[in-house]
């Protein structure tokens, strides 16, 4: 009977023809990592259509990318950039065309933000050609600039509140700028940016959104939070801003990073540095976990193990996974990328990865440093959408 049904089978398979639903099913079953998106888009015509052309599929498939390991973007032309699994530790064989001597001030969601000489922002998707430009925001040395390239450094970091592609219409984009790092926001429609009254003028390290919220931790761990008072309107009014840790009297030599702990807790990480001349490298990490509850005080608990959790941290939105979800990928662990604004003749150096279990660095796969005097390598989140696409938003 067995080799009777077996013989009643059909020889050949029709794949490209599933029928809709059954491949629609298949897509929303998988499991990460992305690349098993990216194999499945390629078997044939209809299953790429699948992926890209069903809008609430497309966009299941965008949210979970952002829980992806991110990969790195490193640099493999004048013109190109390559993309790097961290994981694997094998580069991929694309290549993405990616401003080459200018600076990335931030990478959210798949999007790369860069700054010209008049302080405009423009976010740029490598993966989809999409390309959102933002006005310039308002810094009184604007017109100052003595060197070539002093203007990519007056934006600090560029974050995203949403990716987009998913939420197209209500998305917001922060930047910290200036020499204290001032806090600047702005929303699809808007023709410049609202900036917070600076409840504390001390230079702002990162930020994140968190819940509806906007935080950003300085250099003296200090945090507020900034909320847009219409967050679901047509425009930014107003803003509702909050000490939530005050200062500290003095700061350190550590630079500070807010990053979402995959459980939904907020960390503030504390990256010491070591100095010599032009050379700078980490010496160590420390986490600290805030913690926040009615009618008390808030404050901030150092933390020896963050569990399951791998930070990502650099010049990219501060992010965090599950390890458990990716093999190979190293629990409890900080993997981090040289976001110096300086680059030196041995290229991009401090970067690596290290074990808050045992204290100990180990630094990625040798990189080239045939371009090491070009900003460094940063993480990025590949974003899977149709190749011809629309800008998004215009301002």
């Amino acid at each position: 009977m067995a080799v009777s049904e077996k013989q009643n089978l059909p020889k050949h398979t029709d794949w490209a023809n599933l029928p809709k639903n059954i491949i629609d099913s298949i897509i929303e079953k998988s499991v990460p990592p992305l690349s098993q998106f990216i194999r499945f888009g390629s078997v044939c015509k209809a299953w790429h259509a699948a992926i890209t052309e069903n809008r609430s599929l497309r966009s299941k498939i965008l949210k979970r990318c952002h829980h992806q390991v991110p990969f790195l973007m490193i640099t493999k032309s004048q013109e190109k950039r390559g993309l790097y699994n961290i994981i694997e530790k094998k580069l991929h064989g694309v290549e993405l065309s990616v401003p080459y001597k200018r600076r990335c001030c931030g990478s959210s969601y798949g999007w790369i933000a860069t700054v010209d000489w008049t302080l405009a922002i423009k976010l740029i998707n490598p993966f989809t050609g999409g390309i959102i430009d933002l006005p310039s925001v308002d810094i009184p040395v604007v017109n100052k600039f003595t060197k070539e390239d002093e203007h990519e450094f007056h934006v600090k970091k560029v974050i995203l509140s949403d990716d987009p592609y998913v939420n197209p219409d209500n998305f917001m984009v922060l930047a910290l700028f200036g020499a204290s790092s001032s806090v600047a926001i702005i929303r699809p429609g808007e023709k410049t940016w609202t900036y917070t009254s600076n409840l504390e003028t001390i230079a702002k390290d990162d930020a994140i959104f968190h819940k509806g919220k906007f935080y950003a931790v300085d250099f003296r761990l200090g945090i507020i939070s900034v909320q847009v008072a219409n967050m679901n309107g047509s425009l930014v009014s107003a803003f509702d801003e909050k000490i939530i840790i005050p200062p500290e009297e003095e700061g350190d030599n550590a630079f500070k990073y807010i990053v979402e702990s995959s459980d939904g807790e907020l960390l503030i990480v504390q990256r010491f540095i070591s100095t010599y001349g032009p050379y700078r490298w980490t010496t160590n990490f420390k986490v600290l976990k805030l913690r926040q509850h009615a009618n008390h005080v808030a404050r901030l608990v150092e933390v020896k193990n963050i569990g399951d959790d791998a930070l990502f941290l650099g010049d990219n939105c501060s992010m965090s996974v599950a390890a458990s979800r990716f093999p190979e990928c190293r629990p409890n662990s900080i993997y981090f990328t040289d976001d110096t604004i300086l680059y030196t003749l041995e290229g991009s150096i401090d970067m690596g990865i290290f074990s808050l279990e045992t204290g100990c660095f180990q630094p990625f796969d040798d990189m080239d440093p045939s371009h090491s005097d070009m900003p460094p390598p940063f993480f990025i989140l590949p974003t899977l959408v149709e190749n011809r696409v629309t800008h998004p938003c215009q301002y």
